[in-house]
């Protein structure tokens, strides 16, 4: 049994399910889906169920588990959180490193909110229980053919999707990611992108491709609009579920990303074989190293 205990938005529930669908796929196991942090998490909500991937887990909000096992994980998880914060602050790095990570891979526990991908020692545990965000596409990348059909939507489009997905299909779109919510502008930790990143990304990809129409996707979309205006004509995408957004944007065939997990997978999936993906060359402030999550495609750019 592969247990997962999702967390985050669908950008990082889909990083998640990822790893836990290429361990189902090596162990021939099934999945679990620990779903209870939404109970109180209100700011994203579980949404994995709108993907085909969801043919291959079953959800909980309470695991099918004996008490026992139950606070085994839960005390884990918080002992890996302390030993996290102390390296942190003793050896001054915000990498916990491999040698740590598999000394709990070895009990069954694949922890990890690094920003890094390590390898993990080949174990025969029947429980194995995922908790991080493993953002980096070396967690499946032996079976990312696979995983990345079952990452997209299998529910049918709505009306106004499918008028705006039509639309986009028929052009040579550009998808421009923007994150310009309050959340992360007062982020220490996220706020990487500048206005000017987002225009020299557009100026990047339409020397390239004149006749490219942008599409523009942003957590505030009325800012985006501000920014852009005065500079390009564009489309807003607005007004849709998150999973809609996803097809909408891996739908186009060039990219913009910020330094989002969602937008990652909206590029990520993308079929376009020619396709230009711009991502900022820093994904977080609190490191000098270079994060796993990019791929050998992407074009860095300065932030």
């Amino acid at each position: 049994m592969i247990i997962l205990k999702s967390i985050g938005g669908l950008g990082n529930q889909m990083f998640e399910i990822a790893f836990a669908r290429y361990l189902s796929l090596e162990y021939n196991q099934k999945v679990i889906v620990d779903t209870s942090v939404y109970k109180k998490y209100k700011v994203r909500n579980f949404t994995l169920s709108n993907l085909y991937i969801s043919e291959y887990y079953k959800t909980y909000d309470k695991l099918p588990l004996n008490f026992i096992t139950r606070a085994f994980l839960k005390l884990t998880q918080k002992i890996y959180h302390i030993q996290q914060k102390l390296i942190r602050v003793t050896l001054h790095t915000e990498k916990i490193g491999s040698k740590l990570y598999n000394s709990y891979v070895k009990k069954g526990l694949y922890y990890n909110f690094d920003i890094y991908h390590y390898e993990s020692s080949r174990i025969n545990t029947k429980i194995k229980c995922l908790y991080g965000y493993f953002q980096s596409e070396e967690y499946f990348s032996k079976h990312k053919e696979i995983i990345k059909q079952d990452l997209k939507v299998k529910k049918e489009p709505s009306p106004k999707e499918k008028i705006l997905l039509d639309e986009i299909l028929s052009e040579n779109a550009l998808a421009v990611s923007m994150r310009l919510g309050d959340d992360y502008k007062q982020s220490k930790l996220l706020n990487v992108c500048t206005d000017e990143y987002y225009i020299n990304g557009i100026q990047y990809i339409l020397e390239k491709h004149p006749d490219a129409t942008l599409y523009i996707f942003s957590d505030n979309i009325q800012r985006a609009k501000k920014l852009i205006n005065s500079n390009f004509k564009a489309k807003y995408v607005e007004g849709f579920e998150d999973y809609e957004s996803l097809r909408l944007m891996y739908s186009c065939n060039h990219f913009v990303i910020a330094n989002s997990s969602f937008s990652w997978w909206g590029s990520y999936l993308s079929e376009s074989p020619n396709k230009i993906i711009v991502a900022p060359d820093r994904w977080y402030n609190t490191s000098d190293e270079t994060a796993d999550i990019y791929t050998p495609n992407m074009i860095k750019l300065d932030v």
